[in-house]
């Protein structure tokens, strides 16, 4: 999958993760067959790269939050900007637990992401909280 492909399916994982937020009480079954019918012109790899990080993204949710609640020291995590938060989550699933992603790819796509689809201010948030998990956690392991 070239990086564009990589891209489009790191954002139809946010789409799947925020309707997941939004919509709490649906199956991510059901999330997942609905995010496919809208985005029915993405390749199965697309989708498939997709559903893997919006999977890795719940099921370690709880470890993730643990590390977004420690690097951001003055923010309660409750204060985070839902937009932020999920991507946050999303790129630290990549970074920490997809062994084919580069965890520099990950941090720069979740600033690129946030830039786009979030505040102005977003971007260098979520590179902060990213580039002090991967500093404190992550670079010793490259």
């Amino acid at each position: 999958m070239n990086k564009h492909e990589k891209r489009q399916a790191r954002v139809l994982a946010l789409k799947m993760i925020y309707s997941k937020e939004i919509n709490g009480a649906q199956s991510k079954s059901t999330i997942t067959k609905d995010i496919s019918k809208v985005n029915g012109k993405s390749s199965k790899e697309v989708t498939d790269y997709a559903k893997q990080i919006f999977d890795l993204t719940f099921d370690r949710q709880d470890e993730v939050d643990r590390y977004i609640v420690e690097k951001s020291s003055n923010w309660d995590i409750s204060r985070i900007g839902l937009i932020d938060k999920l991507i946050i989550r999303m790129s630290l699933v990549e970074m920490l637990y997809v062994n084919d992603v580069p965890p520099k790819v990950s941090i720069v796509e979740g600033v690129e992401i946030a830039k786009e689809y979030s505040t102005n201010d977003s971007g260098a948030f979520v590179n902060g909280i990213l580039d002090s998990v991967y500093n404190e956690n992550v670079k010793d392991k490259d």
